[in-house]
């Protein structure tokens, strides 16, 4: 009598521990629910697929997962150009040409990597204003919100260390401006001279090859690091403020319900990164001049409003002390559940709307005001 024949999923058990592959993809959302790892890899996926489950690609959750498939696109899109790319002065934005006009979907890969990190921020930004609305920072979700802070404004860090890249005159005349802005910081400004190898305000060959090596390897890295942290703080306590944990109940949905979101979110990204590409192809403009200044170049936009701080106070305060006011701004950002939670109990949930309205008018005007003088 022959036995059984096996199927795959038992040979791979046998082989590998199923359970802890499968757990991956439960920490960046791509699975729905957690695997008993204590049963076989069989029976677990079957008891996990039929059991319901808050599903992150269910509207508003699907903010978290659309960053995980965005980070991902990043990470293929740029290591596909890492191939052809040459991170020196001479080599930069040569080879940022002949990724554009000679390789093959050397173009279109390019426009991708350009609009997903645009689109990445845009939805790392709309998730900490979620977040900020629907008091998930409340206890106990302090880290819920301390790790989403954190993954914006790394975010920034690698879109700034990307943008410098092409070696282009606006690219580094636009680098140049920030790091005027960020070596004003006290200890943060003088930390970024010291790993990037900046003397002022000049981005020299060594500053580049940094630069590359931050953006390739080292905040990529801390991306996935702080998306790991923030999944595993919101399996801990959900994300629903009335609740301690999500429970079975809580717009639970099958593993089915679950594939078929995640296709519509997969469609829905690719179809607005191949459209921002063909309809709005982000050109290479004229190699970088170190030494003669373009005229009308700004920081990234994310700056603007502590350019034009530092612009508007530039008279009348010292410029250490208006870096300290932006890195305190900063800290207060990140530490909102920590310093949140009393002012609601002295004025209530109305006096920190409107310092938070106050804060982002502020925000926006000095953006303005940015945009006007630099």
């Amino acid at each position: 009598m022959n036995p059984q024949r096996k199927g795959w999923l038992d040979w791979l058990s046998e082989r590998l521990v199923l359970t802890e592959i499968f757990s991956l993809l439960v920490s960046y959302g791509f699975f729905h629910a957690e695997l008993d790892s204590s049963k076989p890899p069989r029976e677990a996926l079957a008891e996990a697929m039929a059991r319901p489950m808050p599903s992150y690609s269910a509207w508003p959750r699907v903010l978290g997962l659309a960053a995980v498939v965005l980070i991902g696109v990043e990470i293929f899109t740029g290591g596909l150009l890492t191939f052809y790319y040459s991170p020196t002065p001479e080599g930069a934005h040569a080879s940022a040409a002949t990724i554009l006009s000679e390789v093959h979907f050397g173009g279109f890969v390019h426009q991708v990597h350009y609009w997903g990190a645009q689109l990445l921020l845009a939805i790392l930004a709309l998730r900490v204003l979620r977040f900020f609305l629907q008091r998930v920072y409340r206890a106990p979700r302090e880290l819920v919100w301390v790790f989403a802070s954190l993954l914006l404004l790394v975010a920034f860090h690698a879109e700034l260390t990307g943008r410098i890249l092409p070696w282009t005159g606006t690219a580094y005349w636009s680098g140049v401006r920030a790091l005027e802005v960020v070596q004003t910081i006290p200890l943060y400004g003088g930390l970024v001279s010291f790993l990037s190898g900046t003397e002022g305000a000049v981005i020299s060959e060594l500053t580049l090859l940094r630069f590359y090596i931050f953006h390739v390897v080292l905040l990529p890295i801390a991306m996935l690091t702080l998306i790991y942290l923030h999944f595993s703080s919101i399996r801990r306590v959900g994300l629903d403020p009335s609740k301690v944990r999500a429970s079975a109940s809580d717009d639970g949905v099958t593993f089915r319900q679950h594939v078929v979101n995640l296709a519509i979110l997969l469609t829905v990204l690719v179809a607005a990164l191949v459209t921002l590409g063909v309809l709005a192809p982000r050109g290479l403009p004229a190699g970088a001049e170190p030494y003669a200044t373009l005229p009308g170049v700004h920081p990234p936009w994310y700056l603007l409003a502590p350019f034009g701080f530092f612009e508007i106070t530039a008279s009348w305060l010292p410029r250490w002390l208006a870096g300290l006011v932006l890195l305190a701004a900063t800290t207060a950002f990140v530490l909102v559940p920590f310093w949140a939670r009393s002012l609601e109990r002295r004025g209530g949930r109305l006096l920190l709307m409107v310092l938070a309205g106050v804060a982002v008018a502020v925000w926006l005007a000095l953006t303005l005001y940015g945009t006007k003088v630099a």
